[in-house]
């Protein structure tokens, strides 16, 4: 291994990890992974791509993107609830929340924009991987998310009073955060509850202004399969809830779930009335680096050249290119225990990558996958390589 440049870093997992192999239920104890970087850096990320791991990572579950991404400082953070098995049936997002079993991933979403649909498709990680309830059922009904993000108007946007509602199967609310003129919590749409797609709308209007972010927290909940709709709306107004949709309900009344969530007449309605949906340049994560959207749709590398080299009892040598500056990281499955260790990252960008992994377990079997990020946030995932350690 050449010596330019050393770099030391060292990660110690929770106890408490999710496997997502086969259950979101399996927990296992954690192994004390180092990983030593060498060769020399062509520059260095702007956030820190060891805030979320490959292996928790779920990106826009409920629908793919339609268009190109924005910056990572755009998105919404989201929190995953389940039923674990045993568990009494709930029929509130709010009650996921509160008592639901909160999955151990990080998800993020671009937007709030699913028309009504059907939803068989489940939760998947970037490695590939399906999120699934305890008695192994793929997780595509009875589970809640609560969503955080701030709005705030886009260039296009208007400054003024805005009044917001939700399109949604099933419950959803819309709580604006206390901030600089919210003083506490205040609930604006309560759509809540075991429905058809119902337009949820706002008690009162909001007022925006130019570069001032106010911050939202919408929680939402599937119930039974197979329908699922939450689409964020806004226009202009000086007053709420008069809309004569506020309240109406019906898996076919906005959009055909069985034509592409094809708008229809109720939808072009409202759009005639003046209503938006709301776009993904106006949910804000932050302006600062202390948070970001790891799932933007940056520039992926490619990984080639993934080599094993030296092995030994407790270490192993690792080696790979990338035809563009990427991080350097390693997700590593100990395969009789189902553990996985995403190690950290100094967040330097390099194309010729090395990484030497110390504190594995003599006489394991491990797979193995080299990580990289680029500098715009493209992520790429090399091919496994299993290797057994010596034993002592």
């Amino acid at each position: 291994m050449k010596n330019a440049n050393i770099l030391n870093t060292t990660i110690v997992l929770s106890s408490a990890l999710f496997i997502f192999s086969c259950e979101v239920k399996l927990q296992k104890a954690a192994e004390n992974i180092q990983q030593t970087e060498s060769l020399s850096s062509l520059g260095n990320l702007k956030v820190d791509v060891n805030m979320y791991s490959s292996a928790k990572l779920v990106c826009d579950p409920l629908a793919p993107p339609t268009g190109p991404s924005e910056t990572y400082e755009y998105g919404i953070k989201a929190s995953l609830y389940y039923l674990e098995a045993g568990m009494p049936r709930l029929y509130k997002a709010t009650d996921y929340v509160q008592f639901g079993r909160k999955a151990d991933s990080d998800v993020f979403l671009r937007d709030m924009n699913v028309p009504t649909r059907m939803f068989t498709e489940g939760f998947s990680t970037p490695t590939g991987q399906t999120l699934a309830k305890d008695n192994g059922e793929k997780l595509i009904e009875y589970f809640g998310l609560k969503m955080n993000s701030s709005l705030m108007l886009n260039e296009a946007d208007e400054e003024g009073e805005y009044e917001l509602a939700m399109l949604a199967d099933d419950g959803s609310n819309l709580t604006i955060k206390a901030n600089d003129d919210v003083a506490v919590d205040k609930l604006l749409i309560s759509n809540d509850g075991d429905h058809p797609t119902r337009m949820g709308c706002a008690t009162q209007t909001v007022h925006f202004s130019k570069n001032v972010m106010v911050p939202i927290e919408v929680s939402y909940y599937q119930g039974p399969m197979y329908h699922i709709s939450n689409v964020l709306i806004w226009r202009k107004s000086n007053t709420a809830g008069s809309d004569p949709l506020c309240g109406q309900t019906g898996n076919n009344l906005f959009f055909n779930p069985n034509d592409n969530s094809k708008p229809l007449q109720a939808f072009k309605d409202l759009q005639a009335r003046g209503w938006k949906i709301v776009k993904p340049n106006n949910f804000i994560l932050s302006k600062t680096n202390s948070d970001y959207n790891p799932c933007v749709v940056g520039t992926n590398p490619v990984i080639t050249n993934f080599l094993r080299g030296e092995l030994g009892a407790t270490t192993v040598y690792l080696s790979w290119t990338t035809d563009i500056p990427a991080t350097t990281q390693v997700q590593l499955t100990n395969v009789a225990t189902g553990v996985i260790t995403t190690t950290i990252s100094t967040n330097q960008l390099y194309t010729s990558h090395e990484a030497q992994l110390q504190g594995l377990k003599p006489g394991e079997i491990y797979k193995v996958r080299a990580v990289s990020v680029s500098g715009d946030l493209g992520r790429s995932l090399s091919e496994e390589i299993t290797f057994t350690t010596q034993a002592q």
